[in-house]
């Protein structure tokens, strides 16, 4: 009847007419289904928990580089300390040669004999 209503197309209504036909079994469309279900909810909370897990990581690699900062950072001070530490004996060293030589040169070699600036003879 559907086919002098209708004509000869195919698929008209489904699973009458040409083409292929449906499995007899009724409860095989909701049961894969609910495996579909099932499926899809396992491989959500496999995503979820896979994000959980990158989440952690990346608040763990977060933490280290915040560590490593802070260490380079007390690195570069105990440097600047000892660079201000050698300048400020390099400047006292610089001093005390600086009173050596001028005491050395208060005194005038003449003839073997020490004479000090202030003309007393040291011999």
């Amino acid at each position: 009847m559907s086919r002098q209503t209708l004509g000869k197309r195919k698929r008209y209504i489904l699973g009458f007419g040409d083409g292929p036909k449906p499995s007899s079994s009724s409860s095989t469309p909701s049961r894969v289904s609910q495996d579909h279900v099932g499926e899809l909810q396992k491989l959500k909370a496999e995503m979820e928990k896979m994000k959980m897990e990158h989440e952690i990581e990346r608040e763990e690699l977060r933490r280290q580089l915040e560590q490593e900062r802070r260490e380079r950072e007390e690195e570069k001070k105990e440097r600047e300390e000892e660079q201000k530490q050698i300048a400020h004996l390099t400047s006292l060293m610089t001093e005390f040669l600086k009173g050596k030589t001028q005491t050395h040169k208060s005194f005038i070699h003449h003839d073997g004999a020490m004479y000090s600036t202030g003309g007393t003879n040291t011999r």
